[in-house]
């Protein structure tokens, strides 16, 4: 009987092969992502290439979707599955309160099955997968492969000592070691302006000390670096890039001298036998590995330029219909919200436009003064696209694509775009309840935040 195997693909995305089934996380393998603010190290993969080997192989095909981000429920690659895909395949989640991922699957007609955090769900009689909350929309799971166990954290899960610990404790009780860790080395989120960049240092520092706890508490016998391997790829956020740990970096970091000989870089299409292999058998991939990820790193090409320049009456337009939608989801919440002073006006500077305007969901869209006070700032092709997606603050603020201009500036960006961001994920007047909790928790905790500093 063959092994059970484990193949790298690319970023985030694997693929595991039993004798019954497949698992495929994250598939994204081609193209960019949110706007053109990412862009994969390696470009040489494609998902043409992954849905024929899958068509090939005759088995189920089960999709693990961790979060809704672009860069883990790729929308091309969802759109050639489903034109080009011949057998069975289901889609595999978990439900928080972030309803876009399954509404999305749901959408393009794929069978989609819940699984309950927690609570083990078997795929086939030799691959079993347990999902777990990690924050209210993304998620990590454990995989019985096999007789080994695989802990797929991604990019942000498990990043304290005390989340390690209980996680650690779930799997003692279960009497379950961990075989093979997949946990990423650098978070890729706004750090900073580009002057900031003792900021992304620290950011980076911060990605090395959570590989080591992780690698502290869990003990596994290999640790397989993944969901790092993306650029900011566009002219207005490409200096995000500095400061970021290289795959060399993070092996030679002194925080994880002790475990360098279990940190094991594939590169993609690097196939791992589950049942022999060793971080020894597999010295020989990971220099091979190492050395094309260093080459990718200082791969630098031209940054993709910004999104085409939009004219104030562009943007006065689009934030018309944003404000209408908004209101009209969440019964003018917005503007009561505005009137209560929970949600303040957003004042953006647009420096290729040489203006400032201010939005406010009870005054509209008003030009300003242009040396007036920003909160934050944004070529104007951005801002248009930030009013008129449906993922417009989601995709800028993991994009990068913006600067802040006073110290309450993010926070401030945030919470003006709450209400997009509600409607985006499901949350509107046809949940109301779960709703309710989440504008709860949102006015809590800047309730908190505005206490805290009035203690200062």
């Amino acid at each position: 009987m063959p092994s059970p195997t484990f193949t790298f693909l690319n970023h985030a995305s694997f693929l595991l092969r039993t004798d019954h089934a497949l698992l495929l996380a994250d598939p994204w393998l081609d193209g960019t992502a949110l706007n053109d603010a990412w862009s994969l190290l390696d470009r040489s993969t494609s998902s043409a290439s992954l849905i024929a080997e899958l068509n090939a192989s005759g088995l189920p095909v089960f999709i693990w979707c961790s979060r809704a981000q672009p860069d883990c429920l790729s929308t091309p690659f969802l759109r050639r599955f489903r034109a080009e895909f011949l057998g069975i395949a289901t889609f595999l989640y978990r439900q928080g309160r972030d309803w876009r991922l399954p509404d999305e699957l749901r959408r393009n007609r794929f069978t989609v099955v819940e699984c309950a955090a927690g609570q083990a769900r078997t795929l086939a009689r030799d691959l079993r997968l347990t999902a777990y909350a990690n924050g209210e929309g993304d998620s990590y799971c454990l995989v019985r492969c096999g007789r080994r166990s695989i802990l797929h954290l991604g990019e942000r899960a498990l990043a304290t000592r005390a989340a390690c610990r209980a996680a650690a404790e779930r799997l003692r009780q279960a009497n379950l070691r961990v075989d093979l860790l997949l946990t990423g080395f650098a978070d890729m989120a706004w750090c900073g302006n580009p002057d900031n960049f003792a900021r992304r240092e620290a950011a980076a520092e911060q990605g090395i000390e959570r590989l080591a706890l992780q690698a502290e508490t869990f003990r596994p016998r290999l640790i397989v670096p993944l969901a790092s391997f993306v650029r900011f790829s566009r002219v207005d956020n490409a200096w995000l890039n500095h400061g970021r740990r290289t795959p060399l970096g993070v092996l030679e970091a002194p925080r994880l001298e002790a475990y360098r000989g279990l940190i094991r870089y594939l590169a993609p299409g690097a196939r791992v036998d589950l049942e022999f292999d060793s971080p020894a058998s597999l010295a020989a991939q990971h220099e091979h590995a190492l050395a094309h990820w260093m080459r990718c790193w200082r791969d630098r090409p031209e940054p993709l330029p910004r999104p085409a320049q939009a004219t104030v009456a562009e943007l006065k337009e689009a934030f018309l219909k944003y404000r209408e939608k908004a209101g009209a989801r969440l019964h003018g919440l917005p503007r009561l919200l505005e009137r209560l002073r929970l949600l303040r006006p957003l004042v953006l500077t647009l420096p290729d436009l040489r203006q400032t305007i201010e939005l406010s969901y009870l005054r509209g869209l008003r030009l300003l003064a242009r040396e007036a006070q920003a909160d934050v700032a944004m070529c104007s092709g951005t801002a248009l696209y930030l009013l008129r997606a449906e993922d417009g603050f989601d995709t800028t603020y993991a994009g990068g694509c913006f600067w802040i201009m006073r110290g309450k500036g993010l926070s401030t960006f945030g919470r003006f775009f709450l209400p997009q961001r509600m409607g985006r994920r499901g949350l509107d007047r046809q949940r109301p309840w779960t709703t309710a909790q989440v504008l709860l928790r949102a006015t809590a905790l800047w309730a908190a935040r505005g206490i805290r500093m009035a203690l200062r």
